[in-house]
């Protein structure tokens, strides 16, 4: 099924939430930094899961600590975005509900984008702008390239600097037929990740650079 395939893709985008420390146990008077993060790592573990039940019980998980945010702080980017990840992991866990899970997802994204645009180095936008570009179009779901591609520039003009948003342009130029400038975008994605410290994330931005550019025609 398309919208499923898609829907295993999208927790890429949610680890980009900021983790500042472990997320369980959660304190009974979590703050919004301390379930935001849990959400964080709750969306790390599902991308690394192929197990549906236990994908469940972290969209679950995730859920209801976006919803202790959100009833705290309804109007803070932490909780905004964690809660749009956490509808990111029910979308995955649930896709026969994902159509509306997703639009759910993006206007908890946009608002996020409302209050801190630069929030997790303009993780509201970025993250939009992988949805957009990967779920399919009406009828099945969200999918529009031409707003994944608006979304994923104004990442870019905010932090111009951190390569997953060169990386999700390149791949809304990419959807758009936009060749020359996705093999470009993709470039210096990688020249910036090249230049980090060796870590993790660097390396998985080098492969994405490079497994992008080797589907370009």
């Amino acid at each position: 099924m398309r919208l499923a395939w898609t829907l295993a893709l999208l927790p890429l985008a949610a680890c980009t939430v900021p983790v500042h420390k472990p997320a369980a146990p959660i304190p009974a008077h979590a703050s919004s930094d301390e379930l935001a993060a849990a959400i964080a790592a709750d969306a790390s573990k599902s991308e690394h899961e192929s197990d549906p039940q236990v994908r469940a019980a972290l969209a679950a998980a995730a859920g209801r600590d976006a919803d202790t945010c959100i009833a705290q702080a309804p109007r803070e980017v932490a909780c905004l975005f964690g809660r749009g990840v956490a509808l990111g992991l029910e979308a995955r866990a649930h896709p026969v509900h994902a159509n509306a899970t997703l639009n759910d997802m993006l206007a908890s994204l946009a608002q996020a984008e409302s209050v801190d645009a630069t929030y997790a180095d303009a993780g509201p936008a970025r993250v939009q702008a992988l949805v957009w570009i990967r779920a399919p179009g009406w009828p099945l779901g969200p999918g529009d390239p031409q707003r994944g591609l608006a979304a994923a520039q104004r990442a870019v003009a905010l932090r111009a600097q951190y390569p997953p948003n060169w990386l999700a342009l390149a791949e809304a130029q990419s959807k758009t037929e936009a060749t020359a400038e996705a093999r470009a975008s993709y470039l210096h994605a990688r020249d910036l990740a090249g230049a980090l410290p060796d870590t993790p994330d660097r390396a998985k931005w080098l492969k994405q650079a490079e497994q992008g550019m080797s589907h370009l025609p």
